[in-house]
């Protein structure tokens, strides 16, 4: 029937005639009841050459369906239609479903749910786009693709009818392998980029092949097999095969971006993208709103310039959240991926999340390598930010990593390379558990196993069990030109710990700031305790290289020893190492600087409770706790039970702390097991204490105890090698320290138990002891002491009045120098000059000697003091060790024509010649009236030994407290 030409030229015989609000008419025309009304342009897509049509209503009363013809009629502006209702047919009151056809069977895309009163179309309630494909689009009876052609109607309905829901609630299942259709071909505008989709599509599966070639022009721009995955779009069991190339902005095998609550299921990519611009992943491009992949794998390569992952290149304004992620086959063997970006933000997940959160959870990327492929290119950046999982992370929302395991290598060519994590920036909580990374990192800056960057404010806590160990026999190292480290190349703020940290990789810096843990921590706080590094561990640098933490700028670094006791010695083996690997410079020469067992620089930070077990070497500013330590700052109870601390070039060598510069801080509770082998400036302690200009604070060392040996080439000191300032009006002050072990120099220096030379005003050694043999060497004169070698600044000629002080100490080992030119006394070897304003102090006092002195030189060596100079003082002293083979009892000489004080100065029978001091019998050893104005009161200076328990019955000092404690 003809049924346009019937309406438009037929005339109504005007029994009928209704209408509605909505502009809907009812009308008589022959044996008909028309039904008229009007849609937008566009609801469907009808040619203009079409004028009749076929429309099913499908009841919601009763299911039954209602099929009749319709006219079309075409206008400037909307379409109208007119149902042809015989007259002995009537459509009852309802909602309906409204479906359009072409008279070729072909389904019009849009599905409508309508009301109809009175036959009149009263109101459009709902639309649904309907696709020619077999099915309903419901998940028990999906819509089925099974060709390239029905993708295409796929794709015809989403850019023709569906441009608002985008299929959003309409299920999809794929039942066949095949090509897509071409990504830069051109089909009645339709084919370009792939459509926009928000349903629900399962790949049951199968494979799609998708190919594009692009320029990286302003329309290459949003490419995938889908342009955009929208708010409610999942994807499911679907295999891409790809291979595209020459996208600007926004590419993905899968799609584009993706935009609301998107899932992707058990979704495998394979092939590659090539040669394209930002934002490219091989899944998705870029990301907003709350992305999830679960079951998804990588057999792909994606290369772009910047922002570019293995699941999507950029994600912000979100949350990520990745299940079961890995590039390993059904055999559990690798498939080789690659992720490049020419640029920066390179990453096996993503390139970078700005703004939002992640979940991330069972990821496996694995790729071994030996050390001759260290060069191979797996996740890699030209310039910089690249990691195992991120390039770049600005979490500001609770995000965690759970159960990672990166075992392939990760590369930038500048700057922030982590084996998780380029660089991360956290404003909320971030819990890392049970990951591992087991391969190489290397950039020219911030590189490390988990972050290479990274300013946590408190937020990151390592959970569980975390690891960056060998796995697979694979090469395992740390690599860049500064800021390198084990864990973390550069952290801003504190790092948590409430599970165990496994660390066993080599970090090497070929410039400075290498950390076995951080590479630089910047205004953080450290706590060791649940690290473990392993024994087999080195750390190499050039500069500031520590076996824990490179550079410690503003910080405090913790460990979990037991506060130190010094009632015993305590011994060595009962401390928990911190450290136990070597730190050393990249070559066989040890020619670093500021090397340190565990800390190499240390500005304004604070060391607490702390061990070192290792091996250290280095060429200037060398220790066994850190190399070189500045400004305001502290070393408490910290213990170093080196294998060896060695600095065989240059200066500062010391058991704890090669350098101090000392602004303010606290200094107490160390000990030093190790032997010390340094050059010019060697303490068992600290090689050398600098006092920083104009500062107003007494420096003050307590309770510091060497037991290893020391040696060095000039002036070493049991504890301290050298003290210099020259500029401030402070106190220099080192007290209740003891010294166990053998002391040497090769000549030519300042040699004592606890001090090698103090060279400032007010010096001051009070209540320490030495039990160490002092040996100086034949290499030139030295001054060499029990107890220092030379204490005082050298004033020029002019006397100094409150030059050195030097009290409450004792000497118990054999002095000794193998130079006929040096000055050896049992106590100090050569006392500065002084005055006699003050009666009371700066002055050697209360001291006593009971060690030999063994050898002979061309002066007389003192039982006490070697040689004075202009103005010294000494008094209330006793010598009852041996000065042979001859020598004074007391003092063994004075500077040539000066003038000096002295007064009750006592030496035994036999042990020296009497120079300006008086003898006393064995017999006379506990009697105080032997011992003119010496202080035997209750609380005094002195007691005397009536048991022979403390000292054999000679005086002893009351508060000594390492003079009767023996190692």
């Amino acid at each position: 029937m003809a049924l346009a030409a019937f309406l438009w030229t037929s005339c109504s015989d005007d029994e009928l005639y209704r209408s509605n609000e909505l502009g809907s008419r009812l009308e008589e025309m022959g044996d008909f009841k028309l039904s008229s009304f009007t849609l937008e342009k566009g609801i469907w897509e009808i040619a203009d050459t079409i004028q009749q049509i076929k429309l099913h209503l499908k009841s919601h009363t009763d299911d039954s369906i209602r099929a009749y013809d319709a006219a079309v009629l075409h206008s400037e502006s909307n379409p109208s239609y007119s149902i042809y209702i015989p007259k002995t047919d009537e459509i009852p009151d309802s909602d309906y479903d409204l479906t359009a056809f072409l008279m070729d069977g072909t389904k019009l895309g849009t599905k409508l749910k309508v009301t109809f009163r009175d036959e009149m179309l009263h109101t459009i309630m709902a639309s649904t786009v309907q696709y020619d494909l077999e099915g309903e689009g419901t998940a028990e009876k999906p819509y089925l693709i099974g060709s390239q052609e029905d993708f295409g109607m796929l794709e015809y309905g989403l850019n023709r009818y569906d441009t608002i829901a985008h299929a959003a609630g309409l299920y999809f299942k794929q039942t066949a392998d095949f090509e897509a259709p071409h990504r830069s071909d051109v089909y009645d505008g339709r084919y370009t980029f792939g459509e926009s989709f928000a349903g629900i599509y399962d790949g049951d599966g199968k494979s799609i092949t998708i190919a594009y070639l692009g320029a990286q022009a302003e329309s290459d721009t949003t490419v995938g097999l889908f342009k955009t995955l929208y708010d409610g779009a999942q994807i499911k069991n679907l295999t891409i095969r790809a291979n595209m190339q020459g996208i600007k902005k926004n590419g993905g095998m899968l799609a584009g971006s993706s935009q609301g609550n998107v899932t992707l299921t058990n979704v495998t990519v394979s092939g590659s993208i090539t040669d394209s611009n930002e934002h490219i992943g091989a899944f998705i491009g870029h990301a907003t709103g709350n992305l999830t992949a679960e079951h998804c794998r990588l057999f792909a390569s994606v290369h772009a310039n910047s922002y570019v992952g293995g699941l999507v290149g950029y994600m912000e304004n979100g949350m990520l959240t990745v299940t079961d992620f890995s590039n390993l086959q059904e055999n559990s063997m690798p498939f080789l991926f690659t992720v490049h970006a020419g640029n920066r933000g390179a990453g096996g997940i993503t390139g970078g999340i700005m703004k939002g959160g992640c979940a991330f959870k069972d990821i496996t990327l694995q790729h071994s390598i030996e050390k001759e492929d260290s060069g191979l290119k797996v996740i890699y950046a030209g310039a910089d930010r690249a990691g195992g999982l991120a390039g770049e992370m600005a979490l500001n929302e609770a995000s965690s990593l759970n159960n990672i395991n990166i075992w392939a290598p990760v590369r930038s060519e500048q700057k922030d390379a982590g084996g998780l994590v380029g660089t991360a920036t956290l404003t909320a909580p971030l819990s890392v558990s049970n990951c591992t990374f087991a391969s190489l990192v290397k950039s020219n800056e911030k590189a490390a196993g988990f972050f290479g960057y990274l300013k946590c404010d408190n937020h990151l806590n390592l959970a569980e069990t975390n690891q960056v160990v060998q796995v697979n026999n694979g090469y395992l190292n740390v690599e860049a030109n500064k800021y390198a480290g084990g864990m973390f190349g550069y952290v801003y703020g504190d790092i948590k710990t409430s599970g165990l940290c496994l660390i066993n990789i080599n970090v090497t810096a070929t410039s400075n700031f290498a950390g076995g843990i951080i590479g630089e921590l910047e205004h953080g706080t450290l706590e060791t305790k649940n690290f473990s590094l392993d024994n087999d561990m080195q750390v190499y640098g050039n500069d500031a290289t520590g076996g824990l933490v490179g550079y410690a700028n503003s910080s405090t670094i913790k460990g979990d020893i037991g506060d130190l006791n010094f009632s015993s010695i305590p011994s060595p083996d009962s401390f928990k190492s911190n450290y136990p690997g070597k730190v050393s410079s990249p070559g066989a020469d040890g020619k670093g600087t500021s090397m340190g067992g565990l800390v190499g620089y240390a500005l304004h930070s604070h060391l607490d409770h702390l061990c070192f077990t290792g091996s250290v070497f280095g060429s200037d500013r060398v220790g066994g706790i850190v190399g070189h330590i500045r400004g305001t700052a502290s070393i408490t109870h910290c213990v170093n039970n080196a294998n060896i601390v060695e600095n065989s070039t240059n200066t500062c060598t010391g058991g704890i702390a090669g350098k101090v510069d000392f602004t303010d801080g606290t200094y107490t509770h160390m000990i030093n097991y190790s032997n010390i082998a340094g050059m010019e400036q060697t303490g068992g302690i600290f090689g050398y204490i600098g006092l920083e200009t104009s500062t107003t604070h007494n420096l003050n060392i307590q309770y510091a105890v060497n037991a290893g040996e020391v040696s060095g080439s000039q002036n070493v000191g049991g504890c301290v090698g050298r003290l210099y300032d020259d500029m401030n009006d402070v106190e220099h002050k080192i007290s209740y320290c003891a010294n166990y072990g053998k002391v040497s120099n090769s000549g030519n220096g300042n040699l004592g138990g606890i001090l090698g030379q103090g060279d400032s005003k007010k010096m001051i050694i009070m209540n320490s002891a030495n039990h160490g043999e002092i040996a100086g060497g034949s290499n030139g004169a030295s001054q060499v002491g029990g107890i220092a070698g030379r204490m005082g600044k050298d004033p020029g000629g002019v006397t100094i009045g409150n030059n050195m002080e030097l009290a409450y100490c004792c000497n118990r080992g054999n002095i000794s120098s193998d130079n006929v030119d040096s000055h050896v006394g049992g106590i100090l070897g050569y006392q500065e000059e002084g005055n006699d304003y003050d009666e009371n102090h700066w002055m050697t006092h209360d001291c006593y000697n009971s060690g030999s002195i063994t050898s002979d030189q061309k002066s007389d060596n003192g039982g006490i003091v070697g040689c004075v100079d202009s103005y010294s003082e000494v008094v209330r002293c006793i010598n009852i060790g041996k000065v042979s083979p001859n020598g004074n009892g007391v003092v063994g000489t004075r500077k040539s024509s000066v003038i000096w004080h002295h007064h009750d100065l006592y030496y035994l029978d036999g042990t020296g010649s009497g120079w300006c001091a008086e003898s006393f019998s064995d017999s006379e050893k506990k009697n105080t009236s032997t011992f003119n104005n010496f202080d035997f009161s209750g609380k005094g200076v002195w007691i005397i030994d009536s048991d022979n328990s403390k000292n054999n019955g000679f005086p002893y000092l009351r508060d000594c407290p390492f003079q009767s404690i023996y190692q």
